[in-house]
């Protein structure tokens, strides 16, 4: 995350601060946005909820009327014929209406993930739509002011690989960097954020009611046609809808697929089977066949593996690696050429030094890329030839 990766970089503002005192010194990248982001920064849910209220004027207002100012409805295209019109549909600036359930769904949805992203803790209580509404109300809301900034219209044209930043705004960032450098009042959590994953299934989050809400009110403003939450869920959660016989008979033959390979002894391939299944069908609505066998894809005489093959080596701390070589020769009868970890090399005979790798423990040369609590490593080995094999799991 940006946010995140440049206070990890420059610390603290008045580190910052410190390394930009002669002007001549220039902004570090993406300032403007981060500087930002930590003067607004909420301090406590009612902050969360005032900024929303400001963020609904601007996205469902102020966007919708500074268009109109750019591009009035009478504005006509350079051959006569009129700017707005098909497919293009000129906005409705929203005013927001306390009463209407779906500007309150985005205050409280945007609050809470405002909330969650600065971690600030939120109670029912907070949640309450009146106490909201309340809080909404003492917002201080910005004063339209048309945007002077050129809106491109030429659909084929190429977005600017980076986005150019005014003079005035860079010194007001380098003046709210100084102010910001000044307070004693910043603490290191601030300077952290914590990046939401998109989850639809809990309704608590308030994820599902922020795209309802945001996406009903832009479709509101351009005069579309919009949806409840159920099918907004449908649509962002990429919801395959099934009715349920379809849904209980999949999860039946599933079931059944399951206590084969839990059955003792293993059942042979001919026991098990793919289903081809079409309910729709007033005939044959159900096919079974057998499944055809993994590919086996062969190292030496007598020793192959397919897709689902693991081995297993069990170590010890004191186990080096010429005796772990030697445990796979013993069990799997194949000359191990390599051992590699993830993109870590551990053991090329070719590479320099490696060759007194052999008498150095596995748990040496695995130290720095495991975790001291992995009680396991998978391992990626090649054998004769350069062939290479299936995961190796090294237990320590």
């Amino acid at each position: 995350m940006m946010y995140n990766k440049f206070w990890k970089t420059h610390q603290t503002p008045s580190n910052l601060a410190t390394s930009i005192k002669d002007d001549t010194v220039p902004l570090p990248d993406s300032s403007v946005q981060v500087i930002k982001l930590l003067r607004f920064r909420p301090k406590d849910w009612t902050d969360c909820v005032r900024y929303a209220r400001i963020k609904f004027e601007k996205y469902f207002n102020h966007k919708a009327l500074n268009l109109l100012a750019a591009f009035p409805l009478d504005t006509k295209m350079p051959d006569g014929s009129l700017f707005w019109q098909s497919p293009k549909r000129p906005p409705t600036p929203l005013v927001f209406n306390n009463t209407e359930s779906m500007h309150i769904m985005f205050v409280i949805s945007f609050a809470k993930l405002l909330a969650q992203i600065n971690k600030i803790s939120y109670t029912e209580q907070d949640l309450n739509v009146e106490y909201v509404i309340k809080v909404a109300a003492t917002a201080i809301i910005p004063k339209f002011i048309a945007s002077t900034k050129r809106i491109e219209t030429d659909e084929n044209a190429k977005a600017p690989e980076k986005e150019e930043v005014s003079l005035d705004k860079i010194e007001s960032c380098r003046q709210s960097l100084f102010t910001l450098a000044a307070e004693s009042t910043i603490t290191p959590d601030q300077l952290i954020m914590h990046p939401l994953s998109f989850e639809k299934d809990d309704d608590s989050n308030g994820h599902i009611d922020f795209i309802t809400a945001s996406s009903n009110l832009r479709a509101l403003v351009y005069n579309i046609e919009t949806v409840d939450r159920f099918k907004t869920k449908l649509i962002a959660g990429r919801i395959v809808p099934a009715i349920a016989t379809t849904t209980a008979t999949v999860a039946g033959l599933v079931s059944l697929e399951l206590i084969k390979v839990a059955m003792s002894p293993p059942q042979t391939i001919d026991k098990f089977k793919n289903a081809f299944m079409n309910l729709a069908l007033p005939e044959l609505p159900l096919i079974l066949s057998e499944p055809a066998p993994c590919t086996r894809t062969s190292i030496s005489d007598g020793v192959s593996y397919t897709l689902w093959t693991r081995w297993e080596i069990n170590g010890s701390p004191e186990m080096t690696l010429k005796e772990f070589i030697q445990a796979v020769k013993l069990q799997y009868n194949v000359d191990v050429s390599m051992v590699v970890l993830g993109v870590k090399m551990i053991y090329v005979p070719l590479l320099p030094g490696h060759k007194k790798r052999l008498t150095q423990t596995m748990k040496s040369l695995l130290a720095k890329s495991v975790s001291a609590q992995s009680t396991y490593v998978d391992l990626t080995l090649s054998f004769n030839n350069d062939l290479p094999g299936p995961p190796v799991r090294y237990y320590f």
